[in-house]
């Protein structure tokens, strides 16, 4: 038998149920919290992807460590979980928005093993051609700047060890070192100012880029002589955009003048880039062609895709995860063993299927290595 509710016994109830609905200054708190993060995820996608290094404040995002928004989603997640559950679904949605439209991972591989490309011809392909047959066998290609061999270059070839590699390319070996010589006792190599290249098969020198914006050295161009069939190989190493990033202070940016030197690096820079392209096509003389090399550059800019966006990249194609390259080295800000920007590249013309791409795990310059597995299709 149930006793009746007095009404004040119903007031007070309905009062306590309004005030623990009532969302609270902390609550609020949290909720403005989550909403300005997927926010500011939002923009610096925007800021990356679509201005890219056409305003200092796009630099700034193209070569900043953009993992440090899965940092702060992260954080305020745990805030949301505590305080305002129903805003860790602004968080979600911002964690899966910074992985895959703000920092530089692939995901490619996880649709099939092989090659996305692939993975789509088997599925709507109705013909169910065989694949083509490579022109010869696999090639594995590598490639670091040693950075004068410092600060461990003995970890670079155990790096190489593990591939093992039929071509290997390094960017500032001003020398060869001493265990570069007994590595590749049996080797053809070259040695062009700090442009070093190794080859199982005979190398030609095809030509040397000497002229810069920057006045150095930007590439060396080099035929290898596979039994099978003969492909060009350019190694390269471009400028930084560290000089014009290190302008950019409170002071400067007020004036402008800090934004200006940025500008103007930039636009140095894609001059460079430009006028190394359009070398290396000439250098080739239509050979099939393997672009590695310390671009200083995330595939991101469009400094970058202008030069090099027709070239498939390895990463791009046949990598999964971050796959950063540099830097190797302890930051203020950030531990020397997570390196957070991808600017050590291998682009290929489209006679080139990637099979592979890796990045080596040991810091035995300031840059991790990059190596990739190759097969020449058939071409005209």
């Amino acid at each position: 038998m149930n006793r009746p509710v007095s009404p004040g016994a119903m007031g007070s109830r309905v009062a306590r149920q309004s005030d623990r609905a009532s969302p609270t200054w902390g609550t609020r708190i949290v909720a403005l919290l989550a909403i300005a993060n997927l926010a500011m995820v939002m923009f610096t996608s925007w800021l990356v992807w679509s201005v890219s290094e056409r305003w200092w404040l796009g630099s700034v995002a193209t070569y900043a460590p953009r993992e440090l928004l899965l940092v702060s989603t992260g954080l305020l997640a745990l805030v949301s979980l505590l305080w305002h559950r129903p805003s860790i679904l602004f968080h979600l949605f911002a964690g899966l928005w910074v992985i895959l439209g703000v920092v530089d991972w692939s995901l490619t591989p996880l649709l099939e093993p092989e090659h996305a490309s692939r993975f789509l011809e088997e599925t709507f392909d109705d013909d169910n051609d065989p694949p083509p047959e490579p022109m010869m066998g696999r090639l594995r290609v590598a490639s670091c700047n040693v950075q004068d061999y410092k600060p461990a270059f003995g970890d670079v070839l155990r790096d190489l060890e593990e591939l093992p590699p039929d071509v290997v390319a390094f960017q500032e070996s001003r020398s060869i070192h001493p265990l570069c010589e007994d590595y590749f006792a049996d080797w053809h190599k070259v040695q062009v100012e700090y442009f070093f290249v190794a080859s199982k098969w005979p190398l030609e020198v095809l030509g040397h880029c000497d002229d810069s914006p920057f006045e150095r050295s930007s590439g060396l161009v080099v035929k290898v002589a596979h039994p099978e069939h003969p492909f060009a190989l350019a190694n390269v190493h471009l400028m930084t955009a560290r000089p014009g990033l290190r302008e950019l202070t409170p002071g400067s940016i007020l004036r402008g003048d800090g934004p200006a030197e940025l500008a103007a690096l930039t636009l140095m820079r894609s001059e460079e880039m430009q006028q190394l392209r359009h070398f290396i096509e000439n250098a080739r003389n239509g050979l099939p062609l393997i672009v590695v090399g310390d671009f200083n550059t995330p595939a991101s800019s469009h400094v970058f895709q202008e030069a090099w966006g027709d070239l498939t990249g390895g990463f791009e194609t046949a990598a999964i995860g971050p796959s950063h390259t540099a830097p190797c080295r302890p930051i203020s800000f950030w531990p020397g063993t997570w390196p957070w920007s991808r600017i050590d590249h291998i682009r290929v013309t489209p006679e080139w299927k990637f099979h592979q791409f890796v990045t080596g795990d040991r810091n035995g310059s300031d840059h991790r290595l990059v190596a990739c597995e190759l097969e020449l299709l058939p071409f005209d």
